[in-house]
Protein backbone atom coordinates (compact mmCIF):
# COMPACT_ATOMS: atom_id res chain seq x y z
CA UNK A 1 0.00 0.00 0.00
CA UNK A 2 2.18 2.88 -1.19
CA UNK A 3 1.85 6.36 -2.39
CA UNK A 4 3.48 6.16 -5.90
CA UNK A 5 4.45 9.23 -8.09
CA UNK A 6 5.24 11.30 -4.92
CA UNK A 7 8.70 12.95 -4.24
CA UNK A 8 10.94 10.02 -2.83
CA UNK A 9 7.80 7.68 -2.31
CA UNK A 10 8.68 5.32 -5.72
CA UNK A 11 11.94 4.75 -4.24
CA UNK A 12 11.37 3.89 -0.75
CA UNK A 13 8.98 1.02 -2.35
CA UNK A 14 11.53 -0.05 -4.03
CA UNK A 15 13.60 -0.13 -0.93
CA UNK A 16 10.65 -2.06 0.61
CA UNK A 17 9.89 -4.37 -2.23
CA UNK A 18 14.09 -5.20 -1.98
CA UNK A 19 14.45 -5.71 1.08
CA UNK A 20 11.01 -8.30 1.38
CA UNK A 21 12.78 -9.91 -1.72
CA UNK A 22 16.29 -10.43 -0.13
CA UNK A 23 14.75 -11.46 3.08
CA UNK A 24 12.28 -13.95 1.68
CA UNK A 25 15.41 -15.65 -0.64
CA UNK A 26 17.24 -15.92 3.22
CA UNK A 27 14.58 -18.11 4.48
CA UNK A 28 13.75 -20.02 1.65
CA UNK A 29 9.78 -19.02 1.76
CA UNK A 30 8.61 -17.40 -1.43
CA UNK A 31 5.57 -14.18 -1.57
CA UNK A 32 3.70 -15.83 -4.35
CA UNK A 33 1.28 -13.37 -5.45
CA UNK A 34 0.67 -9.92 -4.37
CA UNK A 35 -2.10 -7.26 -4.71
CA UNK A 36 -1.22 -3.75 -4.25
CA UNK A 37 -2.24 -0.33 -4.13
CA UNK A 38 -0.20 2.52 -5.30
CA UNK A 39 -2.56 5.86 -4.79
CA UNK A 40 -2.62 5.93 -1.64
CA UNK A 41 -2.85 9.95 -1.39
CA UNK A 42 -5.79 12.12 -0.73
CA UNK A 43 -6.17 15.38 -1.88
CA UNK A 44 -8.35 18.16 0.08
CA UNK A 45 -8.94 22.04 -0.80
CA UNK A 46 -6.41 22.82 1.88
CA UNK A 47 -4.08 20.34 1.57
CA UNK A 48 -3.31 16.28 0.95
CA UNK A 49 -2.31 13.44 2.88
CA UNK A 50 -0.20 10.77 2.00
CA UNK A 51 -0.54 7.77 3.77
CA UNK A 52 2.81 5.84 4.84
CA UNK A 53 4.13 2.96 2.96
CA UNK A 54 2.85 -0.31 4.48
CA UNK A 55 3.46 -3.99 3.27
CA UNK A 56 0.85 -6.15 4.63
CA UNK A 57 1.74 -10.26 4.46
CA UNK A 58 -1.01 -12.95 4.96
CA UNK A 59 1.57 -16.21 5.91
CA UNK A 60 0.28 -19.83 6.09
CA UNK A 61 2.46 -22.77 6.98
CA UNK A 62 1.96 -26.80 7.17
CA UNK A 63 0.92 -28.05 10.36
CA UNK A 64 2.11 -31.66 10.73
CA UNK A 65 1.16 -32.05 14.07
CA UNK A 66 -2.71 -30.42 15.67
CA UNK A 67 -2.02 -31.82 18.62
CA UNK A 68 1.37 -30.54 19.02
CA UNK A 69 -0.09 -26.72 18.93
CA UNK A 70 1.49 -24.31 22.08
CA UNK A 71 -1.04 -21.74 23.20
CA UNK A 72 -0.55 -18.10 24.84
CA UNK A 73 -1.54 -19.37 28.31
CA UNK A 74 1.16 -20.07 30.88
CA UNK A 75 0.92 -23.44 32.86
CA UNK A 76 1.15 -23.10 36.34
CA UNK A 77 2.21 -26.75 36.63
CA UNK A 78 5.20 -26.29 33.64
CA UNK A 79 9.02 -25.10 33.48
CA UNK A 80 10.61 -21.54 33.34
CA UNK A 81 10.17 -18.48 31.42
CA UNK A 82 12.41 -17.66 28.25
CA UNK A 83 12.92 -15.15 26.21
CA UNK A 84 14.56 -14.42 22.65
CA UNK A 85 14.67 -11.21 20.32
CA UNK A 86 14.49 -12.46 16.88
CA UNK A 87 14.97 -9.21 15.81
CA UNK A 88 18.73 -9.17 16.94
CA UNK A 89 18.43 -5.00 17.12
CA UNK A 90 18.51 -3.28 20.18
CA UNK A 91 15.11 -1.90 21.47
CA UNK A 92 13.45 0.51 19.66
CA UNK A 93 10.13 2.47 20.30
CA UNK A 94 9.49 3.86 16.84
CA UNK A 95 6.16 3.15 15.23
CA UNK A 96 4.93 1.79 18.09
CA UNK A 97 1.36 1.62 19.86
CA UNK A 98 3.52 3.08 23.17
CA UNK A 99 4.53 5.87 20.87
CA UNK A 100 1.02 6.25 19.42
CA UNK A 101 -0.70 6.19 22.67
CA UNK A 102 1.69 9.49 23.18
CA UNK A 103 0.93 11.06 19.92
CA UNK A 104 4.38 10.51 18.17
CA UNK A 105 5.56 8.41 15.51
CA UNK A 106 9.48 7.92 16.31
CA UNK A 107 12.35 7.98 13.77
CA UNK A 108 13.93 4.33 14.51
CA UNK A 109 11.80 1.36 14.21
CA UNK A 110 13.26 -2.20 15.02
CA UNK A 111 14.86 -4.31 12.32
CA UNK A 112 15.73 -8.46 12.15
CA UNK A 113 19.32 -8.06 11.92
CA UNK A 114 19.80 -11.46 10.49
CA UNK A 115 17.64 -13.49 8.89
CA UNK A 116 19.66 -16.81 8.72
CA UNK A 117 20.21 -16.18 12.98
CA UNK A 118 15.93 -15.64 12.82
CA UNK A 119 15.73 -18.84 10.46
CA UNK A 120 17.72 -21.02 12.97
CA UNK A 121 16.27 -19.62 15.61
CA UNK A 122 13.09 -20.44 14.22
CA UNK A 123 13.45 -24.37 13.43
CA UNK A 124 14.83 -24.83 16.54
CA UNK A 125 11.74 -23.35 18.45
CA UNK A 126 9.46 -25.77 16.12
CA UNK A 127 12.30 -28.79 17.27
CA UNK A 128 11.41 -28.15 20.47
CA UNK A 129 7.66 -27.92 20.16
CA UNK A 130 7.87 -31.52 18.34
CA UNK A 131 9.64 -33.04 21.40
CA UNK A 132 7.02 -32.12 23.71
CA UNK A 133 9.36 -29.29 25.71
CA UNK A 134 7.43 -26.01 25.37
CA UNK A 135 4.04 -25.94 27.20
CA UNK A 136 2.96 -22.58 26.36
CA UNK A 137 4.39 -18.90 23.98
CA UNK A 138 3.36 -16.14 22.27
CA UNK A 139 5.33 -13.62 19.90
CA UNK A 140 5.99 -9.69 20.42
CA UNK A 141 3.85 -7.95 18.77
CA UNK A 142 1.91 -4.80 18.82
CA UNK A 143 2.32 -3.34 22.55
CA UNK A 144 5.68 -5.14 23.14
CA UNK A 145 7.11 -7.74 25.57
CA UNK A 146 4.76 -6.51 28.79
CA UNK A 147 1.49 -7.02 26.62
CA UNK A 148 2.88 -10.17 25.81
CA UNK A 149 3.82 -11.48 28.82
CA UNK A 150 0.30 -10.32 30.40
CA UNK A 151 -1.83 -11.58 27.70
CA UNK A 152 0.11 -15.50 28.62
CA UNK A 153 -1.41 -14.73 32.00
CA UNK A 154 -5.10 -13.31 31.20
CA UNK A 155 -6.34 -16.75 29.76
CA UNK A 156 -6.91 -18.41 33.29
CA UNK A 157 -7.55 -17.52 37.07
CA UNK A 158 -4.71 -17.13 39.80
CA UNK A 159 -2.24 -17.26 37.42
CA UNK A 160 0.73 -15.00 37.65
CA UNK A 161 4.90 -14.88 37.07
CA UNK A 162 7.92 -13.66 38.43
CA UNK A 163 10.53 -11.74 36.30
CA UNK A 164 13.88 -10.44 36.17
CA UNK A 165 14.86 -8.83 32.79
CA UNK A 166 18.54 -7.87 33.84
CA UNK A 167 19.73 -9.68 31.14
CA UNK A 168 18.03 -8.33 28.47
CA UNK A 169 20.46 -4.87 29.17
CA UNK A 170 20.14 -1.82 31.60
CA UNK A 171 18.12 0.08 28.91
CA UNK A 172 15.38 2.43 29.97
CA UNK A 173 12.83 -0.01 31.20
CA UNK A 174 10.03 1.74 29.05
CA UNK A 175 12.09 0.31 25.75
CA UNK A 176 12.59 -3.26 27.04
CA UNK A 177 9.10 -3.08 28.03
CA UNK A 178 6.95 -1.61 24.82
CA UNK A 179 9.66 -1.76 22.13
CA UNK A 180 7.92 -4.05 19.44
CA UNK A 181 11.01 -5.68 18.63
CA UNK A 182 10.19 -9.75 17.04
CA UNK A 183 10.55 -11.53 19.84
CA UNK A 184 8.86 -14.41 21.60
CA UNK A 185 8.39 -15.42 24.89
CA UNK A 186 7.82 -18.93 26.15
CA UNK A 187 7.52 -21.54 28.88
CA UNK A 188 9.71 -24.90 28.54
CA UNK A 189 11.63 -27.30 30.10
CA UNK A 190 14.96 -27.02 31.54
CA UNK A 191 16.41 -29.91 29.12
CA UNK A 192 15.26 -27.15 26.28
CA UNK A 193 18.47 -24.82 27.09
CA UNK A 194 21.14 -27.72 25.60
CA UNK A 195 19.47 -27.68 22.54
CA UNK A 196 18.93 -23.64 21.78
CA UNK A 197 22.86 -23.65 23.05
CA UNK A 198 23.77 -26.50 20.41
CA UNK A 199 21.65 -24.85 17.65
CA UNK A 200 23.52 -20.73 18.78
CA UNK A 201 20.65 -19.41 19.81
CA UNK A 202 20.66 -16.81 21.90
CA UNK A 203 18.05 -17.04 24.74
CA UNK A 204 17.48 -15.53 28.69
CA UNK A 205 15.35 -16.95 31.22
CA UNK A 206 13.34 -14.26 32.75
CA UNK A 207 11.25 -15.83 35.38
CA UNK A 208 9.04 -18.47 36.74
CA UNK A 209 5.22 -19.23 36.94
CA UNK A 210 3.41 -18.66 40.21
CA UNK A 211 -0.61 -18.63 41.46
CA UNK A 212 -0.96 -15.24 42.41
CA UNK A 213 -2.69 -12.81 40.23
CA UNK A 214 0.37 -10.68 39.79
CA UNK A 215 2.94 -10.16 37.15
CA UNK A 216 5.96 -8.74 39.15
CA UNK A 217 8.93 -7.24 36.91
CA UNK A 218 12.34 -5.99 37.78
CA UNK A 219 15.37 -5.17 36.01
CA UNK A 220 18.46 -3.30 37.08
CA UNK A 221 16.83 0.32 37.54
CA UNK A 222 13.36 -0.87 39.52
CA UNK A 223 10.68 -3.49 40.79
CA UNK A 224 7.12 -2.89 39.44
CA UNK A 225 4.04 -5.12 39.78
CA UNK A 226 0.85 -5.50 37.65
CA UNK A 227 -2.54 -6.47 39.13
CA UNK A 228 -3.46 -9.16 36.13
CA UNK A 229 -7.36 -9.07 37.49
CA UNK A 230 -7.46 -5.27 37.16
CA UNK A 231 -5.27 -5.05 33.78
CA UNK A 232 -7.70 -8.16 32.57
CA UNK A 233 -10.61 -5.60 32.60
CA UNK A 234 -8.86 -2.96 31.19
CA UNK A 235 -7.93 -5.58 28.33
CA UNK A 236 -11.24 -6.23 27.67
CA UNK A 237 -13.13 -2.81 28.15
CA UNK A 238 -12.57 -1.97 24.56
CA UNK A 239 -14.85 -5.31 23.80
CA UNK A 240 -17.12 -3.95 26.00
CA UNK A 241 -17.87 -0.60 24.96
CA UNK A 242 -18.26 -2.12 21.26
CA UNK A 243 -20.31 -4.64 22.92
CA UNK A 244 -22.96 -1.72 24.31
CA UNK A 245 -23.52 -0.80 20.35
CA UNK A 246 -24.79 -4.45 19.71
CA UNK A 247 -25.70 -5.91 22.55
CA UNK A 248 -27.07 -3.29 24.48
CA UNK A 249 -25.91 -1.60 27.83
CA UNK A 250 -27.62 -4.51 30.15
CA UNK A 251 -25.98 -7.52 28.50
CA UNK A 252 -22.66 -6.10 27.53
CA UNK A 253 -22.40 -5.29 31.26
CA UNK A 254 -23.70 -8.78 32.39
CA UNK A 255 -20.66 -9.92 29.53
CA UNK A 256 -18.35 -8.17 31.54
CA UNK A 257 -18.93 -8.90 34.96
CA UNK A 258 -19.27 -12.60 33.79
CA UNK A 259 -16.61 -13.77 31.37
CA UNK A 260 -13.47 -14.32 33.68
CA UNK A 261 -15.69 -15.59 36.32
CA UNK A 262 -17.25 -18.46 34.44
CA UNK A 263 -14.57 -20.94 34.36
CA UNK A 264 -14.67 -23.97 32.43
CA UNK A 265 -13.79 -26.47 35.11
CA UNK A 266 -15.46 -29.97 33.90
CA UNK A 267 -16.03 -33.68 35.33
CA UNK A 268 -15.29 -36.30 32.75
CA UNK A 269 -17.21 -39.37 33.17
CA UNK A 270 -15.16 -42.34 35.16
CA UNK A 271 -15.28 -44.76 32.57
CA UNK A 272 -14.15 -42.77 29.66
CA UNK A 273 -10.23 -44.03 28.14
CA UNK A 274 -10.13 -41.41 26.01
CA UNK A 275 -9.69 -44.36 23.20
CA UNK A 276 -11.62 -44.11 19.25
CA UNK A 277 -14.35 -46.41 19.39
CA UNK A 278 -13.14 -50.46 17.62
CA UNK A 279 -15.72 -51.08 15.26
CA UNK A 280 -15.77 -55.00 14.36
CA UNK A 281 -15.42 -54.82 10.75
CA UNK A 282 -17.09 -58.34 10.15
CA UNK A 283 -20.42 -56.52 11.50
CA UNK A 284 -22.83 -54.64 9.08
CA UNK A 285 -22.63 -51.29 10.05
CA UNK A 286 -26.84 -49.39 10.75
CA UNK A 287 -27.42 -46.62 8.29
CA UNK A 288 -27.24 -43.34 9.26
CA UNK A 289 -27.97 -40.37 7.39
CA UNK A 290 -27.17 -36.65 7.80
CA UNK A 291 -29.87 -34.23 6.65
CA UNK A 292 -29.16 -30.75 5.51
CA UNK A 293 -30.33 -28.14 3.03
CA UNK A 294 -29.41 -24.95 1.18
CA UNK A 295 -27.60 -23.14 3.23
CA UNK A 296 -26.61 -25.82 6.31
CA UNK A 297 -23.30 -26.56 7.27
CA UNK A 298 -21.11 -28.76 9.84
CA UNK A 299 -22.80 -31.89 7.97
CA UNK A 300 -19.23 -33.26 7.10
CA UNK A 301 -18.62 -33.29 11.10
CA UNK A 302 -21.27 -34.63 11.80
CA UNK A 303 -21.34 -37.98 9.43
CA UNK A 304 -18.02 -37.95 10.71
CA UNK A 305 -19.07 -38.58 14.35
CA UNK A 306 -21.59 -40.75 13.24
CA UNK A 307 -18.90 -43.34 10.92
CA UNK A 308 -16.07 -42.84 14.05
CA UNK A 309 -18.97 -44.71 15.74
CA UNK A 310 -19.69 -47.17 13.27
CA UNK A 311 -22.33 -46.07 10.76
CA UNK A 312 -23.20 -46.54 7.21
CA UNK A 313 -23.54 -42.94 6.68
CA UNK A 314 -25.33 -41.07 3.61
CA UNK A 315 -26.08 -37.70 2.39
CA UNK A 316 -29.48 -36.70 2.24
CA UNK A 317 -30.31 -33.54 1.00
CA UNK A 318 -33.94 -31.69 0.64
CA UNK A 319 -34.14 -32.31 -2.67
CA UNK A 320 -33.21 -36.19 -2.55
CA UNK A 321 -36.70 -35.96 0.19
CA UNK A 322 -38.71 -33.68 -2.04
CA UNK A 323 -37.54 -35.55 -5.10
CA UNK A 324 -38.91 -39.09 -3.44
CA UNK A 325 -35.18 -40.01 -4.55
CA UNK A 326 -34.70 -41.18 -0.71
CA UNK A 327 -37.44 -42.08 1.69
CA UNK A 328 -35.54 -42.98 4.93
CA UNK A 329 -36.82 -46.51 4.98
CA UNK A 330 -33.44 -48.24 5.24
CA UNK A 331 -31.77 -45.50 7.86
CA UNK A 332 -32.39 -46.06 11.62
CA UNK A 333 -30.75 -42.77 12.92
CA UNK A 334 -30.54 -39.39 11.59
CA UNK A 335 -29.39 -36.22 11.91
CA UNK A 336 -30.25 -32.92 10.90
CA UNK A 337 -27.36 -30.43 10.88
CA UNK A 338 -26.35 -26.92 11.93
CA UNK A 339 -26.02 -23.67 10.13
CA UNK A 340 -28.43 -20.80 8.32
CA UNK A 341 -30.70 -23.15 5.64
CA UNK A 342 -32.17 -21.30 3.42
CA UNK A 343 -30.39 -17.57 4.56
CA UNK A 344 -32.77 -18.05 7.56
CA UNK A 345 -34.56 -15.02 5.77
CA UNK A 346 -38.21 -16.03 7.20
CA UNK A 347 -36.71 -17.05 10.84
CA UNK A 348 -34.19 -19.73 12.61
CA UNK A 349 -34.87 -22.90 10.52
CA UNK A 350 -38.83 -21.92 9.28
CA UNK A 351 -37.79 -22.13 5.52
CA UNK A 352 -36.44 -25.59 6.14
CA UNK A 353 -39.45 -26.36 8.08
CA UNK A 354 -41.74 -25.60 5.47
CA UNK A 355 -39.75 -27.81 2.90
CA UNK A 356 -41.38 -30.56 4.88
CA UNK A 357 -44.43 -29.17 5.48
CA UNK A 358 -45.61 -28.24 1.69
CA UNK A 359 -43.71 -31.15 0.15
CA UNK A 360 -45.63 -34.21 0.73
CA UNK A 361 -43.12 -36.95 0.02
CA UNK A 362 -40.63 -35.16 1.59
CA UNK A 363 -43.30 -34.71 4.53
CA UNK A 364 -44.18 -38.53 4.23
CA UNK A 365 -40.59 -39.62 4.67
CA UNK A 366 -39.86 -37.90 7.87
CA UNK A 367 -43.21 -38.34 9.44
CA UNK A 368 -42.41 -42.29 8.92
CA UNK A 369 -39.48 -42.24 10.42
CA UNK A 370 -40.46 -40.65 13.24
CA UNK A 371 -43.65 -43.19 13.77
CA UNK A 372 -41.07 -45.83 13.53
CA UNK A 373 -40.00 -47.37 17.12
CA UNK A 374 -36.47 -48.58 15.75
CA UNK A 375 -35.17 -45.12 15.00
CA UNK A 376 -33.16 -42.00 16.56
CA UNK A 377 -32.66 -38.53 15.46
CA UNK A 378 -30.07 -35.43 16.71
CA UNK A 379 -31.37 -32.40 15.73
CA UNK A 380 -28.21 -30.05 15.91
CA UNK A 381 -28.42 -26.09 16.09
CA UNK A 382 -30.08 -25.30 12.77
CA UNK A 383 -31.34 -29.42 12.72
CA UNK A 384 -32.69 -28.48 16.75
CA UNK A 385 -34.68 -25.88 15.23
CA UNK A 386 -36.20 -27.56 12.40
CA UNK A 387 -37.08 -30.29 14.90
CA UNK A 388 -38.81 -27.90 17.16
CA UNK A 389 -40.79 -26.06 14.23
CA UNK A 390 -41.99 -29.07 13.14
CA UNK A 391 -43.10 -30.24 16.92
CA UNK A 392 -41.49 -33.48 16.70
CA UNK A 393 -40.24 -33.30 20.08
CA UNK A 394 -43.28 -32.68 22.74
CA UNK A 395 -46.04 -33.60 20.40
CA UNK A 396 -48.47 -34.35 23.05
CA UNK A 397 -48.26 -30.40 23.89
CA UNK A 398 -50.72 -28.06 22.89
CA UNK A 399 -48.20 -25.43 22.88
CA UNK A 400 -45.05 -26.32 21.55
CA UNK A 401 -41.69 -24.71 22.42
CA UNK A 402 -40.31 -21.71 19.80
CA UNK A 403 -36.41 -20.93 19.26
CA UNK A 404 -36.60 -17.55 19.82
CA UNK A 405 -34.02 -14.73 19.21
CA UNK A 406 -30.73 -14.69 21.77
CA UNK A 407 -31.04 -12.51 24.41
CA UNK A 408 -27.85 -10.43 23.66
CA UNK A 409 -29.82 -9.38 19.77
CA UNK A 410 -26.96 -11.04 18.07
CA UNK A 411 -25.30 -14.14 16.99
CA UNK A 412 -23.54 -16.12 19.94
CA UNK A 413 -20.03 -18.14 19.15
CA UNK A 414 -18.61 -18.92 21.89
CA UNK A 415 -16.74 -22.16 23.75
CA UNK A 416 -18.64 -23.00 27.10
CA UNK A 417 -19.09 -26.07 29.33
CA UNK A 418 -22.62 -27.61 30.66
CA UNK A 419 -23.64 -30.25 32.60
CA UNK A 420 -26.13 -33.37 31.56
CA UNK A 421 -28.49 -34.20 33.89
CA UNK A 422 -30.27 -37.35 35.00
CA UNK A 423 -31.97 -38.25 31.48
CA UNK A 424 -33.68 -40.49 29.28
CA UNK A 425 -31.35 -39.67 26.29
CA UNK A 426 -30.65 -42.71 24.03
CA UNK A 427 -27.55 -40.56 23.23
CA UNK A 428 -26.78 -39.14 26.42
CA UNK A 429 -28.19 -40.97 29.33
CA UNK A 430 -24.86 -43.04 30.27
CA UNK A 431 -23.14 -39.31 30.86
CA UNK A 432 -25.18 -38.18 33.16
CA UNK A 433 -23.25 -35.97 35.70
CA UNK A 434 -20.61 -35.01 32.99
CA UNK A 435 -19.90 -31.63 32.71
CA UNK A 436 -18.22 -30.92 29.35
CA UNK A 437 -16.41 -27.97 26.97
CA UNK A 438 -18.90 -27.35 23.69
CA UNK A 439 -18.78 -25.35 21.11
CA UNK A 440 -21.69 -22.71 20.63
CA UNK A 441 -22.81 -20.96 17.89
CA UNK A 442 -26.07 -19.59 16.99
CA UNK A 443 -28.31 -16.46 16.65
CA UNK A 444 -31.79 -17.70 17.96
CA UNK A 445 -30.90 -20.70 20.35
CA UNK A 446 -33.08 -19.45 22.86
CA UNK A 447 -35.85 -22.37 24.08
CA UNK A 448 -38.63 -20.61 25.07
CA UNK A 449 -40.69 -23.76 27.05
CA UNK A 450 -44.17 -22.26 28.00
CA UNK A 451 -44.75 -25.15 30.46
CA UNK A 452 -43.22 -25.82 34.02
CA UNK A 453 -39.97 -27.65 33.56
CA UNK A 454 -40.71 -30.88 35.06
CA UNK A 455 -43.39 -31.29 31.82
CA UNK A 456 -40.31 -31.21 29.65
CA UNK A 457 -37.34 -34.00 29.22
CA UNK A 458 -34.02 -31.41 29.83
CA UNK A 459 -31.11 -33.45 29.25
CA UNK A 460 -28.31 -30.65 29.81
CA UNK A 461 -28.21 -27.22 31.56
CA UNK A 462 -25.35 -24.59 30.73
CA UNK A 463 -23.04 -24.80 33.88
CA UNK A 464 -23.96 -21.58 34.47
CA UNK A 465 -26.92 -19.81 34.39
CA UNK A 466 -25.77 -16.08 33.87
CA UNK A 467 -24.56 -14.90 30.04
CA UNK A 468 -22.54 -15.69 28.28
CA UNK A 469 -22.02 -18.80 29.65
CA UNK A 470 -25.67 -19.32 28.87
CA UNK A 471 -25.44 -17.85 25.61
CA UNK A 472 -29.25 -17.26 24.61
CA UNK A 473 -31.26 -17.06 28.16
CA UNK A 474 -33.08 -20.22 27.59
CA UNK A 475 -35.73 -20.94 30.05
CA UNK A 476 -34.65 -23.25 32.92
CA UNK A 477 -30.84 -22.61 31.20
CA UNK A 478 -31.45 -25.56 28.48
CA UNK A 479 -29.13 -26.49 26.06
CA UNK A 480 -30.82 -29.86 25.14
CA UNK A 481 -33.89 -31.54 25.36
CA UNK A 482 -35.35 -34.69 24.09
CA UNK A 483 -39.17 -36.16 23.64
CA UNK A 484 -40.44 -38.78 26.27
CA UNK A 485 -38.99 -41.88 24.33
CA UNK A 486 -35.34 -40.43 24.50
CA UNK A 487 -34.56 -41.55 21.12
CA UNK A 488 -35.39 -38.30 19.43
CA UNK A 489 -32.84 -35.41 20.78
CA UNK A 490 -32.45 -31.59 19.97
CA UNK A 491 -29.44 -29.46 21.03
CA UNK A 492 -28.14 -26.52 20.37
CA UNK A 493 -24.39 -26.47 21.00
CA UNK A 494 -22.54 -28.45 18.55
CA UNK A 495 -21.56 -31.78 19.93
CA UNK A 496 -20.05 -32.98 16.78
CA UNK A 497 -17.91 -29.80 16.37
CA UNK A 498 -16.58 -31.09 19.73
CA UNK A 499 -15.48 -34.66 19.03
CA UNK A 500 -11.29 -34.33 19.15
CA UNK A 501 -9.19 -32.91 22.12
CA UNK A 502 -7.59 -30.45 19.72
CA UNK A 503 -11.77 -29.21 18.86
CA UNK A 504 -12.17 -27.93 22.03
CA UNK A 505 -10.68 -24.06 23.20
CA UNK A 506 -9.69 -25.51 26.61
CA UNK A 507 -9.10 -29.23 27.58
CA UNK A 508 -7.66 -30.85 31.07
CA UNK A 509 -3.84 -30.59 31.32
CA UNK A 510 -2.33 -33.82 30.68
CA UNK A 511 -4.49 -35.57 28.76
CA UNK A 512 -3.58 -37.22 25.21
CA UNK A 513 -7.38 -38.52 24.11
CA UNK A 514 -8.03 -39.79 20.93
CA UNK A 515 -11.81 -38.39 21.26
CA UNK A 516 -13.44 -36.51 23.80
CA UNK A 517 -16.02 -38.25 25.86
CA UNK A 518 -18.89 -36.86 23.46
CA UNK A 519 -18.13 -39.47 21.19
CA UNK A 520 -20.01 -42.13 23.85
CA UNK A 521 -22.81 -40.27 22.68
CA UNK A 522 -22.85 -41.55 18.70
CA UNK A 523 -21.53 -44.63 20.30
CA UNK A 524 -24.49 -45.05 22.58
CA UNK A 525 -26.45 -44.53 19.57
CA UNK A 526 -25.07 -47.20 17.60
CA UNK A 527 -25.59 -49.90 20.67
CA UNK A 528 -28.91 -49.02 21.04
CA UNK A 529 -29.73 -49.87 17.05
CA UNK A 530 -27.67 -52.88 17.76
CA UNK A 531 -29.51 -54.41 20.74
CA UNK A 532 -32.63 -53.89 19.34
CA UNK A 533 -31.69 -56.05 16.14
CA UNK A 534 -31.03 -58.76 18.42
Amino acid sequence: MWACKNEGEDARLYQAVKACSEFAISLGINIPTGKDSLSMKQKYKDGEVIAPGTVIISAAGHCDDITAVVEPVLRKSGGAIYYINLSGDRYKLGGSSFAQILNKVGTETPDILDAGQFKTTFNTLQELIKAGKVQAGHDIGSGGLITTLLELCFADRNLGASLDLSALGDQDIIETLFAENIGIVFQADASAEAILKANGVVYHQIGTVNETAQLTVKNASGNWSFDIDHLRDVWFKTSYLLDEKQSGPVKAKERFDNYKNHVLNYSFPLNFDGKKPVIDAAKPRPKAAVLREKGSNSERELANAMYLAGFDVKDVHMTDLISGRETLEDIQFIGAVGGFSNSDVLGSAKGWAGAFLYNEKAKQALTNFFKREDTLSVGVCNGCQLFVELGLINEDHEEKPKMLHNDSAKHESIFTSLTIQENNSVMLSTLAGSTLGVWVSHGEGKFHLPYAEDQYHIVSKYAYETYPANPNGSDYNTAMISDQTGRHLVMMPHIERSLFQWHWANYPEGRKDEVSPWMEAFVNAREWIEKLAK
